[in-house]
């Protein structure tokens, strides 16, 4: 990576609609010098505190504070090492809070942390907080879920006979966070390719629990940056609110400050034979060697020898192909120990990002509940700005631009939003 990118970000976090205060905190940190580029880049965090009240906040806001100042201070001289020495700090700081004060005990946050440098991207992450990358048509969830549920379907994957959980009541639950232990293992992976057009986003669990990727991936990519942040919250909290939300969103542009199309994939995808190869192969194969066995008894011998060798390749084959599968499925959930044992070799998971009638059908129902609340209570907006974004975003609906009618709606929701007094 020797060109510098431009970066358009933004970050945006709110208390919901049915907490008193914010347990989550973000933070942009950009290098303070050009020489730092190469080995330390920009920094983007996310961190979703735990443990009620002002605890929570105070454990976000300790890993924040702590990695956000330790990444550019630690001797480490490549950033995957020193972004884990400043998780493993904060953890550190968030431990010492809780054990010296009994209101404060097993206080904890996830954290997760995109870098962007001249190595390429690295994230490290613990907690449920996500990383996503949006490329081309495609979201992918760059971070894992350290939740029962989604421990409990790695396992299941690796051991079919292994006993379940009950995921419905303890699904949630977050099997490592920073803070409750003196030590707790980060997940760091990188660094890896990043283009002009990739657009990354970090949110807490607020946000992904009320929008699919899809939605975070269309929403990313269709508006500007600043609008699309605000937007991924008020969406948020039109469809609930029952939590905090925060979301960070970064976009890579080239030296001129252009979106491109990536011109190379980062990510290698095995592709793996469909089950129904290896037995049609095995079944051509003894057709081959049966026809061979019959041409053999004719005394078509320089036929039936052929057609055994060919029957005898295709077992191989089959044999072959079989193996391969077997490996490529084994690779994608084994444990990497140097590293973390829920880190793959490619991403979590992958949503196409595309436009749909259904998804723009949601946008504008939720919009007209919104306009009745805010007509009911009498909310002060700016009714002629919010009545020529409807009209505009209607239009742009019903010919079919989608692009055009969501920016409008997301424009159109955020004027309602202003007017809301809490």
């Amino acid at each position: 990576m020797h060109w510098v990118p431009k970066l358009q970000y933004a970050s945006r976090s709110d208390v919901g609609m049915k907490r008193q205060n914010n347990e989550d905190n973000c933070a942009i940190a950009l290098c303070p010098e050009e020489s730092m580029w190469l080995n330390r880049g920009h920094l983007f965090i996310v961190a979703d505190g735990m443990g009620g009240h002002e605890v929570g906040e105070l454990a976000s806001k300790t890993a924040v504070d702590t990695v956000r100042h330790l990444y550019f201070k630690t001797p480490q001289e490549q950033a995957k090492f020193a972004i884990k020495q400043a998780m493993d700090e904060a953890n550190a700081a968030i431990y010492d809070i809780g054990s010296k004060n009994r209101d404060f005990k097993r206080m904890g946050t996830t954290c997760s942390s995109l870098i962007i440098s001249g190595e390429g991207f690295i994230i490290a992450h613990v907690g449920d907080s996500r990383i996503y990358r949006v490329r081309d048509e495609r979201i992918d969830q760059l971070s894992f879920d350290h939740t029962v549920a989604s421990e409990n379907r790695l396992k299941n994957r690796r051991t079919p006979t292994a006993p379940n959980v009950d995921v419905e009541k303890f699904g949630h639950v977050l099997t490592r966070c920073l803070g409750p232990d003196p030590k707790v293992k980060i997940d760091v992976e990188g660094p890896y390719e990043y283009m002009p057009g990739d657009i990354y986003i970090l949110c807490s669990d607020g946000v992904t629990k009320y929008l699919s990727d899809t939605e975070i991936g269309i929403i990313a990519k269709s508006l500007p940056v600043p609008e699309a942040a605000k937007f991924i919250i008020n969406l948020s909290n039109l469809r609930g609110g029952a939590d905090n939300s925060t979301v960070v969103i970064v976009r890579v542009t080239d030296q001129d400050g252009k979106s491109k199309q990536p011109l190379t994939k980062e990510y290698d995808f095995p592709q793996v034979q469909p089950k129904w190869v290896q037995p049609l192969l095995l079944g051509f194969a003894f057709l081959c060697i049966l026809a061979a066995g019959v041409l053999s008894y004719y005394q078509w011998a320089v036929a039936a020898a052929g057609l055994g060798i060919l029957g005898a390749v295709i077992v191989i084959l089959a044999f072959r192909i079989g193996h391969e599968r077997e490996r490529i499925l084994q690779k994608e959930y084994e444990e990497d120990d140097e590293d973390s044992s829920t880190v793959f070799f490619r991403p979590y998971r992958t949503a196409a990002v595309r436009f749909t009638q259904a998804f723009m059908d949601q946008i504008e129902g939720a919009h007209q509940k919104l306009l009745e609340t805010a007509r009911k209570k009498h909310w002060k907006y700016d009714r002629q700005k919010h009545d020529v974004a409807q009209k505009k975003a209607q239009q742009a609906s019903a010919e079919k631009k989608y692009r055009v009618a969501l920016q409008e709606w997301a424009h159109a929701i955020d004027l309602l939003f202003s007017g809301m007094s809490r």
